[in-house]
């Protein structure tokens, strides 16, 4: 092997490396969900209970793949679809699988505390129990009164669920802000 193939070789692992290094730090310290997707059987539940006429405007935060708007845009059609993902990994995971399929989803790699949510009419959460904490804030002072937020396995503390529907042994929390 020549020394350029093994220097490139190493540079990439380095890469990896320290995006791995920064994932890790985000989890630890910041309260980062970490790289899970939602189970399937999840977003059928889901899906059961909503009844959208496609022109509503969906969020799905912590998009990780985009698992919940793939699944939105396939059965209703609606065309505002926008996933906020902050992890480069994931990030480009949807980003090529929104590509290939020629989905209409908008996937934005930001913190989702600097996304303005006032647009939403449905936002969907896969997240840590911390970071539903400071977004119970988030949401209180952006969303439209009516905007319905779905949160998958964690509870926002403060606020009374609408309904919850349980899927195996996990919880599924609707709440109407």
């Amino acid at each position: 092997m020549n020394l350029f193939l093994m220097l490139l070789i190493l540079a990439v692992l380095l890469i990896i490396m320290v995006f791995s290094l920064i994932q890790l730090y985000n989890i630890a310290f910041r309260g980062f969900a970490p790289f899970i997707s939602t189970k399937f059987n999840a977003i059928l539940a889901i899906l059961k209970e909503l009844n959208l006429s496609g022109q509503e405007t969906v969020y799905e935060l912590g998009a990780g793949k985009a698992g919940f708007l793939r699944a939105i845009e396939q059965k209703f059609k609606n065309e505002k679809l926008i996933g906020i993902e902050y992890a480069w990994w994931p990030y480009c995971l949807a980003r090529m699988q929104i590509m290939l399929s020629g989905s209409k989803i908008k996937l934005i790699r930001n913190d989702i505390f600097k996304v303005n949510l006032k647009e939403a009419d449905i936002i969907y959460c896969f997240l840590s129990p911390k970071m539903m904490d400071l977004l119970e804030k988030k949401f209180r002072k952006e969303c439209r009164p009516g905007t319905l937020i779905i949160s998958y396995h964690f509870r926002m503390k403060g606020e009374e669920p609408e309904k919850v529907i349980k899927e195996n042994k996990n919880s599924i929390y609707f709440y109407r802000i």
